[in-house]
């Protein structure tokens, strides 16, 4: 029994799942900057588990960029959107606003959204160019 407890415990603290942004106490493991608009944030998590936290999008990717982690060693990525504060949703399908007219932490004024509705509410207040997360990968500086 006390096996079977062991096996499931180690599975379950290698999830590829993000973990809840403490927003005014975790920082930034780019920048190093505490973590506070909600609107803003990020998570890489490891295939072993482990989860950095990022005060913005700009951040993670620039993390990446960096190889900080490398790319095979990655599970997950995850962003918050300014239309649901505090909510992590998956940075490989979000769609990107990139607006000068909406700024975001770091200054690359790149915000996401899980869905195209909601892009198009904040692009219709903001204006901007839409980014895939590839754009995205490839435009932030």
């Amino acid at each position: 029994m006390s096996l079977m407890v062991t096996v499931i415990m180690f599975f379950s603290s290698c999830s590829a799942q993000p973990q809840p942004i403490t927003y005014g106490t975790d920082q930034c493991d780019l920048c190093k900057m505490a973590i506070i608009d909600e609107r803003f944030g990020a998570e890489l998590v490891t295939k072993k588990g482990k989860v950095y936290k990022f005060d913005s999008g700009e951040c993670m990717i620039n993390y990446l960029r960096h190889e900080k982690v490398k790319k095979d060693e990655v599970a997950s990525l995850w962003v918050v959107s300014p239309a649901e504060p505090r909510k992590l949703i998956d940075a490989t399908k979000a769609f990107y606003l990139h607006s000068e007219k909406f700024p975001s932490p770091m200054g690359a004024f790149l915000s996401a959204f899980e869905s195209e509705e909601q892009l198009k509410q904040f692009r219709d207040q903001y204006s901007g160019e839409v980014w895939t997360w590839e754009e995205a990968m490839k435009q932030v500086k």
